[in-house]
């Protein structure tokens, strides 16, 4: 009896969770603030370990057909800033360019037209975050292989202060800006879609330390 109970009780408090909880892909977003919301308050489950977007085999089930992702996420490649799960976005609702330095291409930059005309994203968010090898690789002047153009496209962003963190950290933010300046630059689509408000191009900033992720207003 008395292991019966709180087994029963288990599995009554399950079905409850499962039956209120809501599931993003039931969401959809109209506009690019209701996507950059979502992406926040994605965040903010993440911080309170809350994430409602971990049933990934439902998740396989649902999108096997198709997939409309509300928005499109270039990040540094580190394996701390996994954007689907500090974001508690889980299947088929974010697409995500990774890269050291979340730096853009020719092919970055196809990449993220084909998410903003051709697909369904309403938001496009680059992401820089705290502790980059990148970054510090270009504060370093590291020369080696193809890394020594990588962190050469970072070298106009270096910010110089009085700790290593804090020029890590500020180059990291300024890089972001940079890379959203070329987007804009170099491309005729993105750049449009902007000017139309169809889409919103912005900046973030993830701390390793903490996994908040702030949008960097000075840098939109």
């Amino acid at each position: 009896m008395f292991k019966i109970i709180p087994l029963i009780t288990g599995v009554l408090f399950l079905l409850g969770c499962n039956s209120n909880t809501p599931k993003f892909h039931e969401i959809i977003s109209h506009t690019p603030q209701e996507s950059i919301d979502e992406l926040l308050a994605g965040n903010q489950r993440f911080l309170n370990d809350e994430l409602i977007n971990i049933n990934h085999l439902e998740q396989i089930e649902l999108t096997k057909h198709g997939h409309k992702p509300h928005a499109v996420i270039l990040s540094c490649m580190d394996s701390r800033v996994p954007p689907e799960i500090i974001f508690d976005q889980g299947i088929g609702n974010i697409f995500v360019i990774r890269n050291a330095g979340n730096l853009e291409d020719h092919n970055v930059l196809g990449s993220l037209e084909y998410t903003v005309h051709h697909s369904t994203a309403k938001v496009i968010m680059v992401m820089g975050h705290s502790h980059c090898g990148a970054v510090t690789g270009a504060l370093d002047d590291i020369k080696h292989g193809h890394l020594s153009q990588l962190v050469e496209q970072i070298k106009p962003s270096i910010q110089n202060h009085n700790t290593k963190k804090k020029s890590v950290i500020e180059t990291a933010k300024q890089s972001v800006h940079f890379t959203i300046k070329d987007i804009l630059h170099r491309s005729k689509t993105i750049r449009q879609l902007v000017k139309m408000k169809k889409i919103e191009l912005v900046g973030a900033f993830y701390d390793i330390e903490t996994g908040e992720v702030k949008i960097l207003e000075e840098y939109k």
